[in-house]
Parts: structure tokens; sequence; C-alpha cells
């Protein structure tokens, strides 16, 4: 997918291996980097004669923000973000894709908004969590966050000043796994147990239905959704999103089926898929054993992609006519009301109908 030139206009360490970089957008491309909260932008490298790609989720929020903001944690043997933390400054071009990804729904009511993160977690999580505060819609929001020690929390300054700016509407929890006896706050690890302890207060500060978001390592995630839905949440009502997925099916077990709302499609030997990408159609004949992606990207389609293996989201995408067949990992990375919306993971998903419709905008 096309890239664009995005100067590094300020730079700021968060802590000694994580970095916010804001990123200044011309204005004539200002539409294309148009954002909701918690979406992630695909930041392109050269790393000797080798293009990498990887995802980061903003953590500036839409309308409070007048720059993107991407927070970076540098890990171990990460070429990227080794070179963002450590070696990209100010005044640097970034080659970067416009924003994707469906973290943040909607929502069509005052709700009282769990936001659970670990870690570097924090970006899309504040980035959703500062624009729900801000949009005067009466929701209320608590973050429970979970670091090692004091000194490794990040955009903590932010948090803190929007917890002022928003005192009545708006809790912070930190919570330390090795913070030395002159923390006073939460010890421990925000897991299935400390959220069986809080979680009837985090309930009882408002009245309000609750949802949550969370942000972190998988197991960190698994841990809070078992708990959350032991203690009454629905999974509709909970969402997620991973920094270290690993796929965990494969592709001998039985598909999920995805049909599009408007027109469902001719039944027959797949044949066509049809892809719109920045308002541009391309087509494909589908072969034997390709995903979609594949397909689009054997004839050069300009379709947004990095890890080709679901646990990305950079190619999620919209069916709008025909049926596809989903491996039931997408389920990771998306759910099944999204399914029934029509959304779809491109590298997880094959066609069943004679032609197919997808659409890697309508999202």
């Amino acid at each position: 997918m096309a890239t664009y030139p995005l100067k590094v206009c300020e730079k700021r360490m968060e802590c000694n291996d994580t970095a916010s970089l804001w990123l200044d957008v011309p204005q004539d491309l200002a539409g294309a980097f148009t954002y909701r909260p918690g979406q992630f932008l695909t930041v392109e490298n050269d790393d000797g004669g080798d293009l990498i790609s990887r995802q980061y989720s903003l953590s500036s929020s839409p309308g409070a923000h007048p720059r993107l903001r991407i927070t970076v944690k540098k890990i171990e043997g990460g070429r990227m973000s080794t070179w963002l933390v450590d070696q990209a400054g100010e005044g640097d071009y970034l080659e970067v894709q416009t924003p994707r990804g469906r973290f943040f729904k909607d929502l069509d009511a005052p709700h009282h908004v769990l936001m659970l993160a670990a870690g570097s977690g924090i970006a899309p999580i504040l980035s959703i969590g500062r624009w729900l505060l801000e949009s005067n819609q009466g929701h209320t929001v608590t973050f429970v966050y979970g670091n090692r020690t004091p000194d490794t929390v990040i955009l903590a300054d932010e948090m803190a000043e929007i917890a002022e700016r928003h005192a009545g509407i708006c809790r912070i929890e930190h919570v330390m796994s090795r913070a030395g006896e002159d923390w006073t706050g939460a010890h421990g690890r925000i897991d299935r147990a400390y959220i069986e302890a809080h979680f009837a207060s985090w309930q009882a500060a408002s009245e309000l239905p609750m949802v949550a978001y969370m942000c972190g390592p998988e197991g960190f995630m698994d841990s809070a959704e078992g708990a959350l839905m032991s203690a009454g949440l629905s999974a509709s009502a909970i969402h997620r999103e991973s920094f270290d997925m690993v796929l965990e099916d494969d592709e001998t077990e039985p598909g999920l089926e995805v049909v599009a709302e408007d027109d469902p499609g001719e039944d027959g030997p797949p044949a066509t898929i049809v892809a719109v990408v920045g308002g541009e159609e391309y087509e494909a004949d589908w072969q034997e054993g390709e995903n979609i992606l594949a397909a689009l990207l054997r004839m050069d389609a300009d379709v947004p992609f990095s890890c080709q293996e679901g646990t990305c989201s950079s190619c999620i995408s919209k069916l709008t006519a025909g049926r596809i067949e989903v491996r039931p990992g997408v389920l990771q990375t998306l759910r099944e009301d999204d399914l029934a919306e029509g959304l779809t993971l491109a590298c997880l998903s094959r066609p069943l109908t004679r032609t197919i419709r997808i659409d890697f905008d309508e999202i």
C-alpha cells in the first residue's frame, strides 16, 4: 500500500526504552490521515536493503492533538523499534501508510469504560479513553495500568493531566509488579486474581453499563478477558488489541462463513476477486490454495498488508458482495459481530462464490 513521508516534528523519551514521535501531516494529506481513536499506523523503513514494516498504535486522540503521535517501546531484536527509539530524530521523515484498524467501537449511549493496559499497550488505550472523556457524551472512564516500576510508566504526565481535568468521571489506577517499599499504590499484576478482587469496586464507581478495552501481552489479555466474563461482562462488551499475537489455529480447521449483507453472491466455483483500495478497483482471478490477500498481491494490487499471517490486522477489509470462508483464528482479532458486519482479514480468507467484492476503504 502507498506510503507518505511524514516529518518527525517532535520526539520525547517517555522512559529509557520508549519514545513518542509526533508526525506532521501536510495540509494536502489531512483528509487521508483522518483517524479514529485506537487506530494504528504502518511504518516502513529500508534496513540495509531489506524493507521492513511494523504497526504502531496512535497514542494521540482525534480533536485533542493537532498532529499524529506514535509511542514506541524498543523490543529486543526489534529492528524497527530500535531504529525509531534510538536513531530517528526530529526533522527525519518516516514512510507511513494511512491509519487503519477497528479496535474502537462507537458507543450509542453513555457507558462506564474500563480501560486495561500493560506496558506500551497504553498507547491505543489512552487515545480511546481521552477521546471518550472529551467527547461530552456522558461516559465515565476507569484506567487500570500495569507496569514494573514507576519509572517505566509511559505517558505518565498526560495521564495525570487527563485525570485532573476530568475529575469525577475519570479514575486512574496504577499497578506495579516490582515497585519498592516507597510505592504507595497497588502492587502486583493485572491478572485474574487482581481483576476478581477489584471488579466490584470498579463497577460501583458508576451506574452506567460497562464495556472494557484492553491492550498488552496476549497472556495478560487472556487472563483479563476470562475474569471479566466470569464477572458478568459479555464477550461483545470486551475489546482487545494485541502487540504480540500468535495465530492459534491451523488451516485444517473448519472455517467461518462471512456473507455480504446486501449481495450474498452467486454459487459456483470461485473465480474473481474485486478489491477496492484508495478508491481504485483491482481484480484478481483466484487460484486454488490462495487466500484473498495472496491473490491480490499476485496481481500487484496496492492493498495494505504486513505480517500476512493474521496477527497485525493491516489487511482488515469489508466484504460487500459474495461469501467467503475465514480461518477461525480471525476471532483472536475480530469478534463475531464484526464478521456479521462483513469484516474480515484478507490473509485468512478465501472466496466461496463465483465473484466476491472486498473493500479495504470501508472499515
